[in-house]
């Protein structure tokens, strides 16, 4: 009879705790951390695993990624979307509401969960879309098990229709009312600023890479984030702010946050480790909005992921086909707005992070798994290594350099932003509630569609420390 609750023990290794980082043995029992603990030669029965000379991690939590599923052209599905992130060291996601159709009742998110259960690799928490729907249908959202509302200033994305600023003040109002713990996502953009700027390039006769960040600079941005954050500001509801790529922007948060805004920022790593050359080098495989920014902007974002300003670093994964993309070779406007990410992002930053920027160990970990468990209500049993907690680990090589190569991505399309790019870390181990899920050595992913649990809003407090 197969035993349900193994014992495993991994040795040898430098664990990042939320004191920091210890030369320890971890004891897995089940599914949870058993133990922590200085040696654990003398535990006999256990099936070992060796992580000398690596870092283990908690599993990243990927707050932001587009599998967008159920669909029926499958342009990316929870099945390859998690293998990749099980590559990137991701163990939990968070999955946005686009979908056919956009996930935005009770009903959605209903058909969302059995999509992800059936086919996912990884844990999945869900966020719902705001439409200008009733109140009613947000409420039944909230009581199927969201984590966090979505929402877009613009209008960016393909059946998803932005919301005016009455939608956005209505929702405001109606979560400082019923739910004021609950994250409202913002895509902050100004529409009109954005709109005016692409017709504006497009009447002088620019198609090239550079024309699509040229239509939408920070300032488009930063306008819609100091928008957001006085509503949130007024009613006391809290505020996400997506994929923010504007240090302007970011100083907006870091000021409502020393005000007592309830606002938390989130960036991507197409904001800290790519640049306006990345998008003249490859085009519409690097459209996306925001749009990638010039070196000097991305240097001055980089003081706000230091100084904590910065709480989330998230993929923004969106897995367009090669065809979808290769449409944007001669005229960029063709070209859908996304990047894919979810497989490359957490190596990179751990490279940017710890062995380029000298930020240390828990601030990667505070970016890439701490911080996002906590803002969508999945800390303790996600984002740290502690007693407990669930066995969700990454095991990273800290000075493995690799090349990028679209070809080797695990998710559906084979493309990259990052395509050519040496990232300096590698994930060569991955472990989703104490089972071995990604083992580069092994032959890749380990683990079987169905294997993802949805994880419901508050997971983090269920049987926390049991």
């Amino acid at each position: 009879m197969a035993n349900d609750n193994p014992l495993r023990v991994v040795t040898g290794g430098t664990l990042v705790t939320s004191d920091g980082p210890i030369r320890a043995d971890l004891v897995i029992r089940g599914d949870r951390i058993a133990a922590i603990t200085s040696s654990a030669a003398d535990i006999a029965d256990a099936e070992r695993i060796d992580a000398t000379g690596l870092i283990v991690v908690p599993g990243g939590v990927d707050a932001h990624t587009h599998f967008r599923e159920p669909d029926p052209n499958m342009v990316e599905g929870f099945k390859t979307g998690s293998m990749a992130a099980l590559a990137g060291g991701v163990t939990s996601v968070v999955e946005m509401p686009q979908a056919s159709p956009t996930s935005s009742t009770g009903a959605h998110i209903r058909e969302k969960r059995a999509a992800l259960e059936r086919a996912s690799l990884v844990d999945v928490a869900l966020w719902g879309g705001i439409v200008g729907q009733p109140p009613e249908q947000i409420q039944e959202m909230i009581d199927e098990g969201i984590v966090a509302l979505k929402a877009f200033m613009p209008n960016s994305s393909p059946g998803f229709p932005a919301a005016d600023d009455q939608v956005l003040l209505d929702t405001f109002r109606f979560l400082a009312e019923h739910d004021p713990d609950l994250p409202f996502g913002l895509h902050c953009e100004n529409d009109a600023l954005l709109t005016a700027g692409i017709a504006r390039l497009q009447a002088a006769g620019r198609k090239d890479p550079l024309a699509h960040a040229e239509s939408r600079p920070p300032l488009v941005e930063v306008e819609a984030i100091h928008r957001a954050i006085f509503f949130a500001e007024l009613t006391g509801a809290r505020l996400y702010v997506c994929h923010v790529a504007a240090a302007d922007g970011l100083q907006l948060v870091k000021d409502a946050q020393a005000r007592g805004v309830r606002v938390q920022a989130e960036t991507c790593p197409q904001y800290l480790s790519l640049d306006h050359s990345d998008l003249v080098k490859h085009g519409p495989f690097a459209r996306c909005a925001p749009a990638f920014r010039d070196r000097a902007e991305v240097e001055r974002i980089w003081q706000y992921v230091a100084d904590g300003t910065v709480d989330v670093v998230s993929s923004d994964h969106c897995g367009y086909t090669v065809e979808s993309k290769r449409a944007g070779l001669d005229d960029i406007w063709k070209a859908p707005l996304g990047c894919s990410g979810v497989q490359t992002m957490y190596p990179a930053l751990f490279d940017e992070v710890v062995n380029r920027r000298g930020l240390g160990l828990q601030r990667f970990v505070e970016l890439s798994a701490t911080n996002p468990a906590k803002v969508f209500s999945l800390y303790p049993r996600k984002g740290v290594i502690q007693v407990g907690s669930d066995a969700d680990l990454a095991f990273y090589a800290p000075n493995a350099s690799w090349e990028v190569r679209g070809a080797d991505m695990l998710h559906r399309n084979k493309w990259t932003p990052f395509e050519g790019k040496t990232i300096g870390a590698s994930v060569v181990r991955t472990m989703l509630r104490g089972r071995v899920a990604f083992d580069r050595s092994a032959g890749g992913v380990l683990g079987s569609p169905g294997d993802g649990r949805f994880l419901r809003r508050g997971y983090g407090t269920e049987g926390a420390g049991a």
